[in-house]
């Protein structure tokens, strides 16, 4: 279970950010971690596109304005307003406006084992973790569900919801989740289970995120020639190496910008040449520098306990 922040204290550190306005609105995005393991993101995107990631955590999300447009699993789909988004942890999808008006939208990112030990008290006896096949659904009631719950996590709001309220809708938002919308029967998701391989090329790279990696090093610690280690990795994880491998880098930079690092250790800490190098891989991941990403963060925010 979770853990929230007690009152008094700041609810993590806050990022408000907005890009170089085009022809009309500019494109904005607010990040926040709410406890270990817990972020919420909102963004009002009117052009922005994002290329092909995965997050490892689940991400749940509600469609407040506009419409949003992305692939995923071979599949097109176009989220929009009223409607809920969901994406399983490592799950490869892109994103981009479907409307003229672009999309605004409010996400929430939960930590596998987290959002487990919610699940888990619905179900003691069940095993695994949820999985969603469809990544988009009609839930009106969800819908004002998560949206309330994401208000109540805002940090201007910490101080008028008691933890009593929030913990209580945290757990009727994942029951109502998994039981509504996870695949039935459940489908065990555990990750981590790609074929052994791959799995052991993915710790290679978490161990190594400053490094400078060759394709020559993975296929010597797997044993299989070049091109059969790009087919494997590719066929289990939807992105070719070198791909999976810099997202694992700027999810980890994100992490420590959060965390109040400096964004030349960042940088120096994930293998990217200079503040200017992450700044351009940050920049097309998410829409924004680290600059502007941390610029507004709160400085007096302590370290949230586990």
């Amino acid at each position: 279970m979770y853990q929230a922040p007690q009152h008094g204290r700041a609810a993590g550190r806050l990022s408000t950010v907005a890009t170089r306005p085009r022809k009309t609105a500019p494109e904005t995005a607010r990040h926040w971690r709410v406890a270990d393991g817990i972020d919420l993101f909102e963004a009002d995107y009117k052009h922005f596109t994002f290329p092909k990631h995965s997050h490892d955590y689940y991400a749940f999300g509600t469609i407040l304005n506009g419409a949003e447009r992305f692939m995923t699993r071979g599949t097109n789909y176009v989220a929009s307003r009223g409607q809920l988004l969901m994406m399983n942890p490592m799950q490869v999808h892109d994103g981009g406006p479907a409307s003229d008006d672009g999309y605004n939208y409010q996400i929430m990112f939960i930590a596998p084992e987290i959002f487990g030990n919610l699940v888990s008290e619905i179900s003691p006896k069940d095993v695994g973790l949820p999985f969603f096949g469809n990544c988009v659904a009609n839930d009106p009631d969800l819908h004002l569900q998560l949206q309330g719950l994401h208000r109540m996590f805002r940090p201007e709001f910490e101080q008028t919801t008691s933890l009593l309220e929030r913990d209580s809708q945290m757990l009727y938002s994942a029951a109502r989740l998994a039981l509504r919308h996870a695949d039935a029967p459940p489908y065990v998701y555990h990750p981590g289970s790609e074929d052994k391989r791959v799995k052991a090329v993915i710790d290679y790279m978490a161990a190594h995120l400053d490094a400078n990696i060759s394709l020559d090093e993975l296929a010597t610690l797997t044993g299989l020639s070049r091109f059969h280690l790009l087919r494997v990795f590719r066929a289990a994880t939807g992105q070719p190496p070198h791909a999976y491998f810099n997202h694992m880098r700027l999810r980890r930079a994100k992490r420590m910008l959060f965390d109040g690092s400096s964004i030349a250790d960042a940088a120096a800490a994930t293998g990217f040449s200079d503040q200017s190098h992450l700044n351009r891989h940050f920049k097309g991941m998410w829409g924004v520098s680290p600059g502007a990403f941390i610029a507004n963060l709160d400085q007096t925010s302590s370290k949230i306990p586990k």
